[in-house]
């Protein structure tokens, strides 16, 4: 016959599916404490795999700490600026960027020095017969940049709008736009604008802007290359120094969600939308070769370090470079990030997140989940974990392969925590899950359990009338005197709550035996003759063989071992008097300890056929005669700390009922 389906596991599938759909939401609108956590995964895989060599093509000119020994502290005279790109030049560059800016006029120039002192202190100085490019050194400067090939840079002001008379330079490109939003609309727009003198700018006739935007950790993973003021788009210095070495067309495609390529002599760049480039940064500090900048004023430097390469002319020395954070360096000069982006540029090899790297990211994080989702519903966890740790592998390796081998970044975090998560709460429910079903499962075992022994106490029951009462009254006489041991050091091992529990339930069929006892000795009004009273004692073997053959049925550890072991010596005394097999002291096992409490004690306060009720007090007065005889000794003095629970639990449960058989006279 052919077996139903199993129904689907709504509790199970849900969060499952829901949370794999979260999942894909925030790929699509990722919260902050993804993008930075994605950044840090973008770090480690940066760090770990191969760099790739530079092209060889780019060089720092480093106003390092030996050309301030040499020729003074920063600023120079502009005069000896124009010196050293003179020096450049004539080292052949093909193209030189300023890193720096020369907003205001040199004070150094003797002609405006000379004003100064003339104003302040009514002084005058002789300029006559000092050369033109002391007494102006801006003009001496602006006459070098005009010869060429230099790029001067400036920096963007997001916080003013000064700048009104700035000569720059524009980026004329193409924008082409691929639909969706209007480009043009995602650049980083700039109210404002530090800028180089009018005289130099135009002199130069070529700029570029050095700003950077580190992320939000501080960690400076993008630079952007295109940045609108005014309206008009403007080129990073380190492309417009690659425009002004190699020329060429330049063209921006636009698309959905806004920026997406820079069009460089027919190779596309990826930018993201804001227009920047995401750095494949090549190495820590001096990646690129660096030629001191004394070196050169001095005449010491290789004559072709500076032939055919675009040169980057900034500092290194400490005060006065520009530090940033990057994902191998804590500590990077700005002027070797822009060598780095320059670098990108002619190797066309920056790191790309490519539309469909965002797409396919979606793709891992919800066929996955559902998957796994669908599986965990039908199958165990261990099928689960051997489906995710090979998933969450195979994503991580994938990631860090497209990066190292295709220069594509695939954030692997939201796919790998998706199946995470889904995983921990998918397990959790079905922990939880099988968990009400095995408590489920428990209290129909105890119902079965209760109604077992119920049964077997109705047929105890059923033979002598007087034992419904005293079934009640042993029981929590039972669970009193247990509780009030509980934290005894010789009984704290055994009295667990569980422990507790069961002898509760099990105490009715410690007289189950008396089933087997003839009814004219069960039921005798009188006094038991010694033959009579030897047949009544095996009533305690009569109900172990009951509950043993039963025990068999079920397992040598079933709940019925300690039934057994109540039934069996609930009649066996402290010392070794008792029956049936007289047991001593810590011989006896300590349900049958507590059952004799128990037991004794009701019978005592109960009419029997021969002889009327006791008082509680006369009761307890005769159970302390046999402290350490009959009963064990902190047994019953936890009877005596408790008496008044056992004289309530007596009224409660009032009724007829004896729970031992008489005993016969001394010597009868």
């Amino acid at each position: 016959m052919r077996r139903p389906p199993r129904p689907p596991n709504l509790p199970i599938l849900l969060p499952g599916a829901l949370l794999t759909l979260l999942a894909g939401a925030m790929c699509l609108w990722p919260p902050s404490l993804s993008v930075s956590l994605e950044g840090k995964i973008y770090d480690s895989f940066l760090r770990s795999v191969p760099h790739r060599p530079v092209a060889g093509s780019v060089t720092v000119v480093d106003l390092d700490e030996a050309s301030l020994e040499s020729l003074g502290q920063w600023p120079w005279p502009r005069y000896r600026v124009a010196r050293l790109l003179e020096k450049i030049r004539e080292g052949g560059a093909a193209a030189v960027g300023l890193d720096m800016v020369f907003a205001e006029p040199d004070r150094t120039s003797l002609g405006l020095l000379s004003g100064e002192i003339r104003r302040d202190l009514g002084a005058s100085i002789g300029l006559a017969g000092l050369p033109p490019e002391a007494l102006n050194t801006d003009r001496a400067l602006a006459e070098t940049l005009a010869g060429g090939p230099f790029v001067l840079g400036y920096q963007f002001d997001f916080d003013g709008s000064r700048g009104e008379s700035c000569v720059l330079h524009p980026l004329r490109a193409a924008v082409r736009s691929g639909g969706g939003t209007d480009g043009a609309a995602t650049f980083f727009d700039a109210p404002g604008v530090v800028c180089n003198l009018p005289v130099l700018a135009q002199a130069a006739g070529h700029s570029g802007f050095f700003n950077v935007a580190p992320d939000p950790d501080g960690v400076l993973r993008r630079v952007p290359l295109v940045i609108r003021h005014g309206g008009i788009l403007y080129p990073n210095l380190a492309l417009a120094v690659y425009l002004r070495a190699r020329g060429g067309d330049v063209g921006l495609e636009t698309g959905p969600e806004g920026v997406e390529t820079l069009l460089l002599e027919g190779r596309r760049i990826p930018l993201d939308r804001r227009g920047s480039l995401l750095v494949n940064y090549r190495g820590g500090r001096h990646t690129f070769p660096h030629v001191s900048a004394a070196a050169l004023l001095e005449g010491t430097a290789d004559p072709a370090a500076l032939k055919g390469k675009m040169v980057i002319l900034g500092t290194t020395a400490a005060g006065l470079k520009e530090i940033r954070t990057t994902p191998l360096e804590s500590t990077q000069p700005g002027v070797e990030i822009q060598a780095t982006v320059m670098d990108n540029l002619l190797a066309g090899d920056p790191i790309a997140m490519p539309r469909w790297a965002r797409g396919l990211q979606i793709l891992l994080v919800l066929v996955p989940g559902f998957l796994l989702t669908a599986l965990l519903a039908r199958s165990r966890a261990i099928w689960g974990l051997t489906a995710v740790l090979p998933s969450i592998a195979g994503i991580w390796l994938g990631s860090y392969w497209l990066l190292a081998h295709r220069q594509v970044f695939l954030p692997p975090l939201l796919p790998v925590s998706t199946l995470l998560l889904v995983f921990l709460l998918l397990t959790s429910l079905r922990f939880l899950q099988a968990d009400r079903e095995v408590r489920e499962r428990t209290r129909k075992l105890a119902l079965t359990q209760g109604a077992i022994i119920q049964s077997l106490a109705a047929l105890a029951e059923t033979r002598h009338h007087e034992t419904g009462g005293h079934i009640q009254r042993t029981r929590h006489y039972m669970r009193v005197l247990a509780k009030r041991l509980q934290d005894h050091p010789r009984f704290r091992h055994y009295l667990e709550d569980a422990a507790i529990d069961l002898l509760f339930r099990l105490a009715p069929l410690h007289d189950i035996g008396k089933v087997g006892v003839p009814d004219q000795i069960l039921l005798k009004p009188g006094q038991l003759t010694p033959e009579e009273f030897e047949e009544m004692k095996r009533h305690t073997l009569y109900g172990s063989e009951t509950i043993r053959l039963a025990k068999s049925l079920l397992g040598e550890e079933s709940f019925l071992r300690m039934a057994d072991e109540i039934a069996l010596s609930h009649h066996e005394r402290w010392d070794g008097t008792g029956y049936p097999r007289g047991l001593k002291e810590e011989e006896i096992p300590i349900p049958g300890r507590l059952m004799a409490v128990a037991d004794v004690y009701d019978a005592i306060i109960h009419d029997r056929g021969y002889q009327v009720a006791f008082s509680h007090e006369e009761a307890v007065r005769i159970m302390l005669k046999e402290r350490g005889t009959h009963f064990d000794p902190d047994a019953l003095d936890a009877f005596l700390e408790v008496q008044e629970e056992f004289r309530r639990i007596a009224v409660r449960f009032r009724g007829s009922g004896t729970g031992v058989a008489p005993e016969p006279p001394a010597g009868s």
